[in-house]
């Protein structure tokens, strides 16, 4: 039954593929929000860049926080991918990808002795840096280095194509093979500074071996400029949003 399912899904992504595009550079700017318990703060501005020629897809995400006692937290997340839409289906080949979690102090971070090479206040998905980050720090940076692929699959698929519970399976190849999949929604809004988007609403995870990540992310993308412009997921930490503010 399982295969049976994953073939429909390959089946509907066929009837949704546009042709290869290219992205001209592109910086979308956000804030983002962290909730836990009664905590509901604004925590951090990030920048995600996207540029595509062809196949060639190169993202990046870099955020740093607002002070928290007495530190300073920041991330940053590269993926070079080649993407493919062959017969209408999408798949992925990973070139690089490797993201950073920084732990400086605030006093160190604006202090002319900062040296982010350090290695002792970071550490990478790669395995390189000597900081003592949390097994769940690692994999929530693991999960915003995958969905930077995300800003392609958004300008590449044609999301008025779908109908609520259609789902779209991308196979991605690299140092381990894995697959993501997409679930649709249906349309809805996002408001920022009183402008409302129109948005395709969807869900999506990523797998890793046989099993999936358990943490699925929220998405709503814009219909008019098909950038992500709503994300969230539920961490073991707490939940996080990135929230599009181009203002």
């Amino acid at each position: 039954m399982k295969k049976l399912l994953i073939l429909l899904s390959l089946i509907c992504a066929c009837q949704i593929a546009n042709a290869q595009i290219s992205i001209p550079r592109q910086e979308i700017p956000y804030n983002v929000r962290y909730h836990w318990g009664l905590i509901d703060v604004m925590i951090a501005r990030g920048i995600v860049t996207i540029e595509g020629n062809g196949t060639n897809f190169y993202g990046t995400l870099d955020g740093t926080s607002i002070p928290w006692e007495g530190h300073i937290i920041c991330v940053s997340d590269t993926l070079n991918a080649n993407m493919y839409v062959e017969g209408g289906r999408i798949s992925e080949s990973v070139v690089y990808q490797n993201g950073w979690y920084r732990h400086p102090s605030v006093s160190d971070f604006r202090g002319p002795s900062y040296n982010p090479a350090d290695p002792a206040i970071y550490k990478s998905i790669a395995g390189q840096g000597t900081y003592d980050a949390s097994n769940n720090s690692m994999e929530a940076i693991t999960i915003t280095s995958d969905m930077i692929g995300m800003y392609y699959i958004a300008k590449v698929v044609d999301f008025s194509l779908l109908k609520p519970g259609n789902q779209i399976v991308v196979p991605i190849d690299g140092p381990y093979s894995r697959q993501l999949v997409i679930t649709y929604q249906g349309q809805g809004t996002y408001e920022v500074n009183g402008d409302t988007y129109r948005t395709y609403d969807c869900s999506f995870e990523y797998g890793y071996g046989a099993d999936m990540s358990g943490y699925p992310v929220q998405c709503k993308i814009g219909v008019a400029d098909r950038i992500p412009v709503f994300l969230g997921a539920s961490l073991p930490v707490g939940e996080v949003e990135m929230l599009y503010d181009p203002y």
